[in-house]
């Protein structure tokens, strides 16, 4: 069977490229061959990833929508594939299914990762022309879900993670945090891309008001994107540049979740991020927007506070969660999260042959 992955978005570290990674990763390949499809050239990170694995990746660059579509559709043409599965956030994958199903693709796999779109106007327009172009609708979640296919028929399938690779371990930890200077600080972490939904301008200034009165708090910062620049930028209007480490992007994420202490995610909007089961596979208490579906929880401990209340019930919260952990076991309450985790069915292997049999059966 031949199947070509499309990703909508470019192939570097962020969710969406890690989980179509997991899953090849997870995916036992007999009677498979996967080829895969981007918008513009992967990151070095996933360029050798290609290459180590002996994969085929297609560029079609998307700055000109029908030059995008004739080429997208002589790929699947010319590789004469039996299943394609693109992965996005909006019914602006009605492109995609177009250029696949002029192509010949007789099976037509749309992916929701998200619960909103950065562009709502086209995805009302563009509705109506993707209910008709897919065959099958897979999620990341059930609000995803409803988000993208309405009330149509669509499955879950839940962004599995190696739990293995997240296990608390000490020494790991305490290599980490002296490499990053942190001694007896308290360290939040965020993991995301430096763009408007993951709002890290509000996580500066929550993070500023909440080192007003203390001093023993670090905030951790992996990922890059548009927006770096701005925000060392406005970490330095703050006055908070030296409690605040812009890292950058890392393929080790797992390995700086054991540095942390607290995670936060403050997102203007999200379906179920990958980066929260991983962070809570960690063991780490974790702060998050409202807007955040509430299948993100795993644990039964996540808070979810407003964004619109601002930044002082954010900095109580924060502090609140310090004190609770602060004299708690974390290894223990890392193997209580991961069989939660485990129990709510995301763990990679077994969500690997989920998709398997998709494919094979769709």
């Amino acid at each position: 069977m031949r199947v070509l992955v499309i990703n909508t978005v470019r192939f570097k570290l962020n969710g969406i490229s890690a989980v179509i990674k997991n899953y090849y990763d997870a995916m036992d390949k007999t009677g498979i061959e996967c080829e895969f499809l981007a918008i513009q050239e992967p990151f070095p990170e996933f360029e050798k990833w290609f290459a180590d694995n002996g994969l085929k990746c297609h560029v079609a660059r998307k700055k000109n929508p029908l030059k995008y579509l004739i080429s997208v559709k002589n790929i699947v043409k010319s590789g004469n594939f039996d299943v394609v599965h693109i992965h996005g956030n909006s019914a602006n994958l009605a492109l995609e299914l177009l250029a696949c199903k002029l192509g010949g693709a007789k099976v037509r796999i749309a992916h929701s990762h998200n619960t909103s779109s950065t562009h709502p106007f086209m995805h009302k327009l563009l509705y109506p022309l993707f209910s008709l172009l897919y065959t099958k609708g897979l999620a990341c979640g059930r609000d995803a879900g409803k988000w993208m296919f309405h009330n149509k028929p669509f499955e879950v399938l839940n962004n599995g993670i190696p739990l293995e690779s997240y296990k608390y371990n000490p020494e790991v930890r305490a290599l980490c945090r002296e490499e990053l200077g942190i001694k007896d600080e308290v360290l939040l972490g965020h993991v995301g891309n430096f763009v408007t939904q993951k709002n890290h301008a509000f996580l500066l200034d929550t993070f500023a008001k909440l080192c007003e009165d203390r001093d023993n708090y670090r905030l951790l910062l992996i990922s890059e994107g548009m927006l770096f620049e701005d925000m060392k930028k406005r970490a330095e209007t703050l006055g908070i540049s030296d409690k605040v480490i812009f890292f950058g992007k890392t393929n080790k994420v797992s390995r700086y979740l054991q540095a942390m202490d607290m995670f936060v995610l403050p997102s203007l909007f999200e379906g179920l991020p990958v980066v929260l089961v991983e962070a809570q596979a960690a063991g780490l208490p974790c702060l998050v927007s409202d807007t955040v579906s509430r299948e993100a929880d795993m644990t039964d401990e996540m808070k979810f506070i407003p964004i619109e209340r601002g930044s002082e019930i954010w900095v109580e919260n924060i502090v609140s969660v310090a004190g609770e952990t602060a004299s708690s076991d974390r290894q223990s309450r890392c193997a209580v999260y991961q069989a939660k985790i485990a129990d709510k069915g995301y763990d990679i292997s077994k969500n690997a042959d989920r998709l398997r049999k998709i494919y094979l059966e769709s």
